[in-house]
């Protein structure tokens, strides 16, 4: 199943899909708003790129954003937008940000989503909080769009399915090969001290 597949990789250190949700939604939204996950941070975090739980309708660019959540204080600014071109995909999960290098600050609160250029995106999300890590995505989604100029606002009463990682995020062959080389090691250390 999706949600757990993530923890077997070490650099994902939120992953709100894990979360004990009363409700489990999957929704489509076009080019003119999709919704954003609101996020709250109790230390300061590093991210080095972030995932979206969706699936992509059709071929399309997509731009992956933070904000300044106007939840926290009425006030919004766009921090972060990195756009990245994607074919549709049949199934959902989790598509990534290029490398961001982005800290998120103690004691404040950010919007995260994307946002396609044409079509549709078909995101999930729940209803209720989910804390892990010292982070907790408020059931409160944002509003943003559209793709030219996007805002976020609009809040509602979801959590969208949301990940945060902080290191590269191994390919499962890569993992394979570590895994067989530990193995060879530990092998030729053994029949050493034999001899």
């Amino acid at each position: 199943m999706f949600c757990c597949a993530a923890f077997a990789h070490a650099g994902v250190v939120f992953d709100s899909s894990l979360g004990n949700y009363s409700t489990k939604t999957p929704e489509t939204r076009t080019s003119s708003s999709n919704y954003a996950a609101v996020l709250s941070f109790t230390h300061d975090l590093t991210i080095k790129k972030f995932g979206v739980f969706t699936k992509v309708d059709n071929a399309q660019d997509i731009k992956f954003l933070i904000f300044d959540s106007a939840l926290q204080d009425g006030v919004s600014s766009l921090l972060v937008s990195d756009l990245k071109s994607f074919s549709a995909t049949i199934n959902q999960g989790f598509i990534y940000s290029d490398d961001l290098n982005f800290t998120f600050l103690a004691n404040h609160t950010y919007d995260i989503g994307i946002i396609g250029s044409t079509g549709s995106l078909t995101g999930f999300w729940g209803i209720n909080n989910y804390t892990q890590n010292g982070i907790t995505e408020i059931s409160q989604n944002a509003n943003i769009g559209p793709f030219l100029n996007p805002k976020t606002g609009g809040y509602a009463g979801v959590s969208p399915y949301v990940q945060l990682v902080t290191a590269d995020v191994p390919e499962p062959a890569s993992l394979a090969l570590v895994g067989l080389g530990l193995l060879g090691f530990s092998a030729a250390r053994r029949k050493s001290k034999k001899a």
